[in-house]
């Protein structure tokens, strides 16, 4: 390709003309790993540039304009891959990170990152709003909110402080501009995509969420500063977007008429936004709001109770990391602690939150006029940015430095932080009184400050506990678990309840289950904050639970090897999967108990084989469709009826008969996405704690769509996608080598499958155009928001009670030998439990 070859170029211009190359930038490690390869597939890419800039203010952003575009153009025409792509529109200048984002191969990524002026070259990852807590209909308030009462806002009000002339800089799934509590208060508006590129269209919501923080700002009833003025960018369709997404946003709210020379931008940031753990990429960025002067605050994100569990931006050491409290000022289960350790551009182990703001059924706009009340950091981060806007208008010109030494020596710890709340729970009154603005009663009371004691282990064994306020009681007898929308994790065998006020669902759960009611099946009571209680099995008359506790499994073998009947159903396309799974078959089968039926050389296998076997490996290999015809599934109920049991293992099953009876109620499992973006998936649970990697050395190396399957109504997710416990906020979607199989991509473009993300037409295309020796533009397609905490899995476990199952979203024949022979060990042990 053109663009190659001068990439290419300009890198062979460099080493002859001695330009050295030991201050180039970093590349990412999966980029450097694909490139290794030789990958030629498009994927967008940040590229960022090295400065050395100290301007300050306003003019820092000309001065941030005027430096990019002459790094730009010291590239030269040499590399026509990015001003080609400025001048087509397919790159898009991120001036605030002194950065491009362009679509481009990994090994062009390579070449780029070797130039001495390239600091560093990652891809556009993915953002998201940290998960909702809680979420329930609310009325529009009466009187002050609790959550307003408990940082003193109204104290402020009194004296005449209400955020006037303060901009506030909002990043997230829209807002509904005309709501009553929001009506004009919007300043300006801009959507962003996932390139970075601003597009058409008025001020909306995507969901309920960006309002709701909007209404926490500046509401007129609902809001810490009604007198303040938005700046809203969405950034976050459907509440996700990518970190050019998000760069976009932030730097329309720091200069929204893209004019250094005049005032129009904000004066304080609030995200409620970000990705757990350390991410170096937000680092640029925020440092440059900061020399701007402008006070960033950040959710500091809802992956608690555990100890360093923080996430991007909200744990960089210089920004305003917010941490959730209840109306008790407790910290919130869900709210995330530090400490937080950064090793990269940053070396260090840091104290996180830097505060606390109430996050715990927080009521606000729902956008068409309605109220809601939801559970979060997302919450408590927009409560402090309003309260940094109430100082800002109480004493313009602030600098960030002086806004946090009063906001943390005010707050309820004061300087005795901790990894829980920080500096403890915001004061309003306080923070305006170290600023030296008396408004006669200082006095807010909030609640002491909790110890930062970490959340406890689950015991093994729960006792019941006195209900937390505004927590519900459950039934006699039965410990608290979790709030609803929460996971209630325990391990074994436990009695479940679901509800509040007295009204119940119960049941029996095995190894934890979604407090929700969609996994319940039923509400128990409408409309009223619910929560899920457990307890120790006391008899044998539970009521089905929505995580149906397994029966007896079918009697195993007494420790002996069962017999085997591999079905090989790859009806001859790609590598023979009789081949790949004979030895590791025979190796966990009695002696002379393995056996083969080919399905294309002997047609459909007949129950009556099926039924002399103790297990049935059924492998589907490359087959897309057809993997399980009508008439297998049929044959195979009849199987497991009669106390089988069964191993599938296919990369394309899920995407074939996912949305199916048979794979729904037989092997319960819930298919995802056609692809998990990553070769990698973790065990757990009845399966240990092992890592494999598909495509390996020894391996059939024909894995591309490996399917993301979750549990579904007792079923057990015993392996994640890149981790043990991933979740499909994680998943990439894409196909995790180039296919070489026209008629399965074009199939994939015509027919993209699954429940949390269609796999987009635009990246099956690429993959084509990839075969045809193409190279266009990709986005990177992206989980829907609602769907992001459910179980990214690899493998699911049906414990039926009569029959068990296996089902593998991936081929065993994509493992190398060693690997697949101690997987299917794992498994057979399993089934014959």
């Amino acid at each position: 390709m053109r663009t190659t070859k001068a990439i290419l170029a300009l890198a062979a211009a460099l080493s002859l003309g001695g330009v050295t190359t030991a201050n180039a930038g970093t590349i990412s490690p999966t980029l450097l790993e694909r490139a290794k390869r030789g990958d030629q597939s498009t994927v967008g890419v940040i590229v960022r540039f090295r400065f050395a800039n100290d301007a300050r203010g306003r003019a820092f952003f000309r001065e941030a304009r005027q430096q990019l575009d002459a790094r730009i153009r010291q590239l030269g025409p040499a590399a026509g891959i990015v001003t080609q792509a400025l001048g087509s529109g397919r790159a898009t200048q991120l001036w605030l990170d002194q950065s491009v984002y362009l679509p481009m191969t990994p090994v062009q990524a390579r070449v780029l990152a070797a130039l001495p002026f390239v600091d560093a070259v990652f891809e556009n990852f993915r953002v998201r709003v940290p998960r909702a807590a809680a979420l329930s209909a609310a009325s529009a308030p009466n009187g002050t909110p609790w959550h307003l009462q408990k940082i003193g806002a109204p104290q402020a009000w009194a004296a005449g402080l209400r955020g006037q002339n303060v901009r506030i800089g909002h990043l997230d799934t829209g807002l509904d501009p005309n709501h009553p509590e929001i009506a004009g208060k919007l300043a300006a508006f801009a959507e962003f995509n996932a390139d970075g590129d601003r597009t058409g269209g008025g001020a909306r919501d995507t969901t309920n969420h960006g309002t709701h923080t909007a209404g926490l700002l500046v509401g007129k009833s609902v809001g810490v500063a009604p007198d303040a003025r938005l700046i809203s960018a969405l950034v976050l369709p459907n509440n996700e977007g990518t970190f050019a997404q998000v760069i976009a946003g932030m730097q329309y709210v720091l200069d929204p008429d893209n004019n250094a020379d005049t005032d129009d931008g904000a004066d304080v940031v609030n995200m409620s936004l970000g990705i757990q753990g350390t991410y170096d990429e937000f680092l640029p960025p925020v440092q440059n709001m900061l020399k701007a002067g402008v006070v960033p605050v950040f959710a500091i994100g809802n992956f608690g109770p555990n100890g360093s569990t923080t996430g991007s931006p909200g744990n960089i050491p210089d920004v305003i990391g917010v941490g959730a409290v209840d109306q008790n000022g407790n910290v919130a289960s869900f709210s995330s602690r530090g400490p937080v350790a950064w090793q990269g551009k940053i070396n260090g182990v840091f104290v996180k939150p830097d505060v606390a703001a109430p996050g715990v059924a927080i009521t606000s706009a729902f956008p068409n006029g309605q109220y809601g009340a939801l559970s979060g950091s997302s919450q408590a981060s927009p409560i402090a940015a309003g309260a940094v806007a109430l100082m800002l208008g109480a004493k313009p010109g602030t600098g960030v430095d002086a806004i946090k030494s009063a906001l943390y020596g005010s707050a309820s710890n004061g300087s005795n932080k901790n990894n829980s709340v920080g500096h403890g729970l915001i004061s309003v009154p306080g923070a305006l009184s170290r600023l030296g603005v008396n408004i006669g009663n200082q006095g807010n009371q909030p609640a002491p400050s909790p110890s930062p004691s970490p959340a406890p282990s689950p015991a093994p064994a729960p006792t019941p506990n006195p209900p937390a306020a505004g927590r519900p009681t459950g039934p006699a007898g039965f410990a608290f678990c979790s709030m609803e929308f929460e996971d209630c994790k325990f391990q074994g065998k436990k009695e479940a309840a679901f509800g509040a006020q007295g009204k119940f669902l119960t049941g029996v759960g095995t190894d934890g289950f979604k407090c929700t009611v969609q996994e319940w099946g039923n509400d128990p009571i409408v409309n009223v904050k619910k929560a899920c209680f457990i307890r120790d099995v006391q008899g044998s008359g539970s009521a089905p639970a929505p995580t149906p506790a397994p029966t007896p499994a079918p009697s195993g073998n007494n420790g002996k090897k069962p017999s085997v009947l591999l079905v090989d159903d790859d009806m001859g396309q790609g590598a023979d999967v009789t081949a790949a799974l004979r030895d590791a078959v025979k190796n966990n089968a009695a002696s002379g108990g393995a056996f083969v039926w080919n399905v294309q050389a002997q047609g459909p296998v007949p129950l009556s084989e099926l039924k002399q076997a103790d297990i049935v490996v059924w492998a589907t290999g490359e087959q897309y469709q057809n993997t399980l015809t009508a008439a297998d599934q049929n044959t195979l109920r009849q199987y497991l009826s009669g106390g089988g049991r069964l191993l599938v293992t296919g990369q394309d099953i899920g995407y074939d008969i996912g949305t199916g009876d048979f794979y729904r109620e037989t092997l319960k499992t819930r298919f995802v996405a056609d692809s998990s973006g990553n070769p990698k998936f973790v065990t757990r649970g009845a399966f240990g704690n092992t890592a494999f990697t598909l495509n390996g050395q020894g391996s059939a190396g024909n894995q591309y769509y490996p399917d993301v399957i979750a549990d579904l109504n007792g079923s057990a997710v015993v392996a994640g996608w890149g981790n043990a416990n991933a979740n499909a906020g994680t998943i990439n979607a894409q196909s995790i080598r180039v296919d070489r199989n026209r008629a399965r991509a074009e199939q994939k473009i015509e027919n993209p499958r699954g429940l949390v993300e269609q796999l987009a037409k635009g990246v099956i295309g690429s993959v084509l155009r990839q075969v045809l020796q193409g190279q266009q533009q990709t986005q990177r397609p992206r989980v829907t928001a609602q769907n992001a905490t459910e179980n990214a899995g690899a493998i699911v476990t049906n414990d039926a009670g009569r029959y068990r199952t296996i089902n593998m979203g991936f081929g065993l024949e994509g493992l190398s030998p060693q690997s697949r022979a101690a997987l299917m060990k794992t498994s057979f042990d399993w089934l014959m439990r």
